[in-house]
């Protein structure tokens, strides 16, 4: 595996000291595959406040597309990089306090290509993830020296692949299924198969606005899980700007040490886009 590293990187060296209109280079624009709006596993930046609660969650991250290779026809783009991310449940307290109860981390490698046909951009997204759950200190009882509500911490991990593939027929819609296989997961009673599917749409209003509309399904041997996301945009639809968005959430617990309790909740929040 260290050898093919090496390889590459002397291919992109090459092609860099070399250019020209195909082979391998250093990536410098946008994403090639767009995260999906309506799907928890995504790099963010951003806030979401559940409507029902006093619950925050915080998303940090980003993915990086670093190493890309232009085909000979110039249709077809296949990119190389990483993400690294967390999702944080907050608890809302006074005086602005946000204690952590839970935290959960995922990072890893993906490969993504895209192929502009007549008449739609088809394209898809492997990635290779590493996800792991924790307790905070949020979720400690300091003072009677106990984890809240009688929850102990348990190891929850898991490795997977993650196979997403998306169609738009038009460039306001993009329609996608993907499928997601554990090779390796804590607890082992968990499914190591499932899929989802989905669609999102856009619609500029304006120079400055965009509204959006998105939903996702996801499937396995647990509850099924629906999410919905609708809002607008502050800047352009595939540049940076600011997302303000409603969402609904019904499933299973997207954090790792709730995996197993169902949550259904409404929220408003934004997101940054980068």
């Amino acid at each position: 595996m260290k050898k093919v590293f090496h390889l590459l990187y002397l291919l992109v060296i090459i092609n860099v000291a070399m250019p020209s209109e195909h082979g391998f280079s250093f990536a410098s624009g946008p994403l090639l595959f767009k995260p999906l709006t309506a799907n928890t596993f995504e790099p963010r930046l951003g806030l979401i406040w559940h409507m029902d609660g006093n619950r925050l969650r915080l998303d940090i991250g980003n993915s990086v597309d670093m190493v890309q290779y232009r085909f000979e026809t110039g249709q077809q783009l296949l990119t190389f990089g990483s993400d690294f991310f967390t999702y944080t449940l907050l608890q809302g307290e006074k005086n602005f306090h946000f204690p952590v109860d839970a935290v959960d981390y995922l990072f890893g490698v993906n490969i993504n290509y895209a192929d502009t046909l007549d008449h739609a951009v088809l394209s898809s997204r492997l990635r290779l993830s590493h996800i792991s759950a924790h307790f905070v200190d949020g979720h400690f009882e300091g003072s009677f020296g106990r984890w809240k509500n009688g929850h102990n911490p348990r190891v929850y991990s898991r490795e997977f692949f993650d196979l997403t593939v998306g169609y738009e027929p038009v460039r306001t819609f993009r329609g996608y299924l993907g499928i997601v296989y554990l090779w390796h997961v804590d607890p082992t009673t968990i499914n190591p198969l499932f899929g989802y599917a989905g669609g999102e749409y856009h619609h500029t209003l304006n120079t400055l606005f965009s509204g959006f509309a998105a939903y996702q399904c996801t499937l396995s041997d647990l509850l099924p899980k629906h999410e919905i996301y609708a809002g607008i945009k502050l800047g352009e639809w595939n540049g940076r700007g600011t997302k303000f968005f409603y969402t609904f959430f019904s499933g299973n617990n997207i954090h790792g040490e709730y995996f197993d309790r169902t949550d259904v909740y409404s929220g408003v929040g934004f997101t940054i886009d980068f």
